[in-house]
């Protein structure tokens, strides 16, 4: 099953992510801009209305977490789920993202089948794409 109508935002500075990104989501349907930058994803979160933004902490400029703290404060994007996809995997780290209101915290290397059981969690119309994909 399909699901082109969801939008996803993917913001990573590393190039191989992006295309890792690129490679699980598209085969599900999904659409996908990218950002690397904090400051152009929260112009994009603000008018371009996604169903789920993939945020990594370390950014030039605005980091993560003060990127995802601010898409959680804005009326229009409060309730867009966001999941951090960071190397940084200390407790403190987790906490701060926490803090800053990510949905789901998953470090790098990325696992798929935590970020496909991550997607289920804040998406659960995805799941029979998924499955479709043998990523269930």
């Amino acid at each position: 099953m399909s699901h082109a109508g969801v939008k996803a935002l993917v913001v990573d500075d590393s190039t191989t992510v992006r295309r890792l990104m690129d490679l699980t989501l598209r085969p599900m349907g999904m659409e996908i801009e990218f950002a690397d930058r904090g400051e152009d994803a929260l112009v994009l979160a603000k008018h371009r209305g996604y169903d789920i933004i993939f945020l990594d902490v370390m950014l030039p400029g605005i980091d993560g977490y003060r990127v995802c703290k601010a898409i959680k404060a804005d009326k229009a994007t409060k309730n867009t789920p966001v999941i951090m996809l960071t190397s940084k995997d200390s407790a403190f780290d987790k906490v701060r993202g926490i803090m800053a209101g990510t949905d789901v915290y998953l470090t790098k290397p990325l696992d798929r089948s935590a970020l496909i059981t991550a997607m289920k969690k804040c998406l659960p119309q995805i799941s029979d794409a998924a499955r479709a994909i043998g990523a269930a």
